[in-house]
């Protein structure tokens, strides 16, 4: 019981030192897919969003469409829908679901391939048989192509307001509807004088709003908020304590005030309709130029029924990133689904819930936060089952504690006799300021104790760089891809793109260099100088770069590139890996294996197709020399195991990395006229050797256990100096503290082994009359025949238990053995006649015959001696005795 908690003792102050850790909303490794982008269009089928077109990293207009569900099932699903023929390419577009969910319309947009004056466009995709179709449009006059504007399903009719010409020309303040029942696209002009030239701003339809003016009768309302108003000023951000709010039964116009906690003002926001009937909304921005441009996280929440406003200021969990042009959608019935958006040219693509119960406002870090009870604090029948538990824990020590008393004063008493140990004659207050500077000295070491036990958890790591010296070194893997240079027809037109390679010594390597296949993945450059063609090398282990002279491969390998010349603006974007982490192994099914995860290819392609990578690429121009050097590595993380803090034999991660070095010179303008290539790539090894990083914590237990004895024995030394050295006990802790058998066991050894009537040397007085403390030298004489063999006895005990447990008798020994070894000069006498010698034993033998209780057990030669060495017994029993002298 004792040892087991101490382990659980140390687990519990490392746990309250360990700090605590927050995370975002875990998407799972499914939805690394999701792109970068803003700006795209968002509707709720069936409880999935369904996304569309938008703005990434290298395209402004995109028509891809994705489908995002699952959110809350553990592991979101990210999933692209199939177009059987192909939408428009479109940015801030805005859309609206059926009321089967069956079919999508979407509006407007901007989009290089339309002129900005034409009709607002109008797409539907079947959700049926993936397809689009252009429907037909009715009425009078229809409005304006346009982005930025709001666009609102309330029952079958789509409101359009506001917006912005998508060539940035004009600004719009027409209202406008349009009947999708009749399946004829009716257009109705709703525009009323006085509406303000409105964009960026948000329209959200509410269930129903309680009105004194309409009675008890339930309407359906549209309330526009935020955005950016113009007039012959100029531009403005809208006031957030004004909201327009359209009657789609009346068809009428009412400006609300709104009060309370009034957000601040912003444009490109989000909103939503909460399931109360409120309406929250998300996000924007100030409108300001992009270089002075400011984003908002903030959540605000207007309630229709007294029109005000709260602003969400104190929550849990972690709030998104700032932003504008993000999707917002009401999810589960119960959050608002923050996803993508921008802030200037940051682009994200993660997955935001926000707890729409403004008495619990939660940012999800997870699923589980969801399924978890929305209560902040602990229900009654909590606090009374914890209540009642500590009673029953009271209880049940108050019994233990009467229970075993005797047991518990036993060990208070012994524990008292442990720590108060006064010398004789030693006053009081000697012991007292012993013991007071011992309590001292031991707090003060338990708090280094605890300082070095947090100094060992929240130890930061250290890499070593460790070099062996090698004669060959491996090469890694390169990835070529040509940038803006077009493929032809035939294989042996020499405008095609294709790389070549060899050595210094003449070794042709182009067996390792393969084509990738483009349609499986395209990587993706910001640049965008046209069609993109990749080749990878590839060798297997035995291709190796030597710095020495002789048979081999060689030292540098030496890449050429070749493709048409006539191209000015190409590029050749190149890229490294160690062979044991080259992703195109797996992403284009290449033979080998890779130490690549799911995740990591996820969050590789992530890079990719945002062209974020920026570690071992390169870039090279046309008609140019280039230079690499490169240095593989072998670094050993650390792994987050708690046999770690021990400080040896670590448990660690070997990954490959690559180090390298580039140098490229400046075109030369006359490469063309001396060369068939496009350029040339050098790439050699750094050094020839065999590097590894090796991570290593700065503090670990084993040498703060060094620190800690330093201490220690800095702590006994200054008591010692202080207040004297005290004798230390043979015994130890198993010793002292043994119980039962074991405690009997050791009592009957030293019964059994030191046998004695003469009383027990420095716990016995020597005499009766020594009882006392204060004893007088010169008390009366007892005349005890048998004195002089008590006092042996006395001494022989006490020499015995000495060399038993208090001093090492080596020097004795060696002296017993000097004294045998030493030769009797000839025609001496020896110093003991040896009839004396004999006879004094043979008298002290009938002596000790005489007494029941005789010492000769003493002399005995036992086999189980309590020295170890047989030397020590052996010489201790061929002693022979010599009686004393009589005067």
């Amino acid at each position: 019981m004792r040892s087991s908690s101490l382990p659980l003792l140390f687990a519990m102050m490392v746990a309250w030192l360990l700090p605590a850790a927050h995370a975002y909303f875990d998407t799972g490794a499914d939805t690394d897919k999701l792109p970068f982008i803003d700006g795209m269009v968002s509707v709720n089928r069936n409880g999935s969003i369904i996304y569309y077109g938008g703005e990434n990293a290298t395209n402004p207009y995109t028509n891809q469409m994705y489908s995002l569900s699952n959110i809350l099932g553990g592991a979101p699903t990210w999933t692209t829908i199939p177009q059987t023929n192909q939408g428009p390419a479109v940015l801030y577009a805005q859309a609206v679901i059926s009321a089967t969910g069956q079919s999508m319309l979407l509006f407007g947009g901007s989009n290089p391939m339309v002129a900005s004056n034409v009709t607002l466009n109008t797409y539907q995709y079947s959700f049926v048989n993936n397809a689009w179709t252009q429907p037909n449009t009715t009425g009078t006059t229809r409005p304006q192509n346009r982005m930025m504007f709001s666009a609102t399903l309330v029952g079958s009719k789509a409101y359009i307001y506001g917006g912005v010409a998508t060539d940035n020309s004009a600004f719009f303040n027409d209202f406008w509807s349009v009947d999708l029942a009749s399946g004829q696209y009716l257009w109705t002009n709703l525009t009323t004088a006085g509406l303000p030239y409105r964009y960026g701003h948000t329209a959200t339809a509410l269930p129903y709003v309680s009105s004194k003016r309409f009675g008890r009768k339930k309407i359906l309302n549209i309330v526009f908020i935020g955005g950016v108003t113009m007039s012959s000023s100029g531009a403005a951000l809208a006031d957030m304590s004004t909201a327009y709010v359209f009657n789609t039964v009346t068809n009428q116009w009412t400006v609300q005030k709104t009060s309370g906690q009034v957000p601040s003002t912003r444009a490109d926001h989000s909103a939503i309709a909460t399931p109360d009937g409120k309406i929250a909304i998300f996000g924007g921005d100030n409108n300001q130029p992009i270089w002075s441009r400011q984003y908002i996280a903030q959540v605000a929440v207007l309630d229709p029924s007294t029109w005000s406003w709260t602003t969400v200021s104190t929550f849990k969990g972690v709030e998104p990133s700032l932003r504008s042009f993000a999707s917002a959608q009401l999810y589960n019935n119960q959050y608002m689904l923050i996803t993508f958006g921008s802030a200037g040219n940051i682009k994200y693509n993660d997955i935001n819930l926000f707890n729409l119960d403004l008495n619990n406002p939660q940012w999800l870090d997870s699923s589980a936060d969801a399924d978890g009870d929305s209560s902040s604090g602990l229900s009654t029948g909590v606090i009374v089952g914890v209540a009642v538990a500590c009673a029953v824990v009271v209880a049940i020590l108050l019994f233990v504690i009467w229970k075993f008393q005797r047991y518990i004063r036993f060990l208070v008493t012994r524990i008292h006799a442990d720590i108060w140990k006064p010398r004789v004659g030693e006053p009081i207050w000697a012991e007292t300021t012993r013991l007071t500077s011992q309590v001292i000295l031991l707090f003060i070491l338990v708090l280094l104790l605890v300082f070095i036990i947090r100094q060992v958890v929240e130890s930061p790591n250290v890499t070593q760089t460790i070099n062996y010296p090698a004669a060959a070194v491996d090469v890694p893997d390169i990835r070529f891809c040509f940038d803006g240079y077009n493929s032809y027809p035939s294989a042996m037109d020499p405008r095609n793109p294709r790389v070549s390679c060899t050595t210094e010594v003449g070794v042709n390597c182009n067996s390792y260099i393969q084509p990738l296949n483009m349609t499986v993945h395209t990587p993706v450059f910001s640049d965008q100088l046209g069609a993109v063609e990749c080749f990878l090398f590839r060798a297997d282990d035995s291709f190796q770069m030597s710095g020495s002279s002789g048979n081999n491969n060689g030292s540098h390998m030496v890449f050429n590139f070749y493709g048409d010349k006539a191209v000015e603006f190409g590029r050749v974007h190149v890229s490294l890996w160690p062979k044991e982490m080259d992703p195109n192994v797996n992403i284009y099914n290449l033979p080998g294996t890779t130490m690549l995860s799911t995740e990591d290819l996820a969050n590789w392609l992530n890079d990719e197709r945002s062209d974020l990578q920026v570690s071992n690429i390169y870039d090279f121009a046309p008609f140019t020399y280039n230079t690499l050097q490169y240095q593989l590595i072998n670094h050993q993380y650390l792994q987050p195991a708690g046999w770690n803090f021990v400080g040896f034999l670590p448990i660690t991660n070997s990954t490959p990395e690559i180090d390298t070095n580039f140098r490229q010179e400046s075109a030369n303008p006359n490469y063309n006229l001396t060369h068939l290539d496009l350029g040339t790539f050098i790439v050699t090894p750094t050094a020839y050797q065999q590097t590894v990083y090796k991570e290593t914590k700065i503090y670990s237990l084993v040498n703060a256990l060094g620190f800690v004895g330093g201490v220690i024995g800095i702590t006994f030394g200054l008591q010692t100096w202080l207040f004297g050295y005290r004798p230390r006990s043979p015994w130890g802790v198993v010793h002292r503290w043994s119980v039962g058998d074991m405690k009997k066991s050791l009592l009957q050894g030293l019964q059994s082994n030191f046998k004695t009537d003469a009383g027990i040397p420095l716990v016995h007085p020597v005499h009766k009359r020594f009882s006392k403390t204060d004893f007088a030298p010169y008390s009366p004489y007892d005349a005890d025949p048998d004195r002089i063999s008590k006092v042996e006895e006395r001494m022989q005990i006490l020499e015995t238990l000495f060399k038993a447990y208090y001093v090492d008798d080596e020097v004795f020994r060696s002296l017993d053995n000097a004294t045998k070894a030493e030769i009797t000069p000839r025609g001496q006498v020896p110093r003991y006649a040896t009839n004396e010698k004999l006879t004094g034993l043979v008298a002290a033998q009938d002596h000790d015959s005489k007494r029941d209780n005789s010492f000769r057990h003493m002399f005995r030669q036992s086999s189980g001696s309590l020295n170890s060495d047989s030397n020590s017994q052996r010489g201790l029993n061929n002693v022979p005795l010599h009686d004393m002298p009589s005067n």
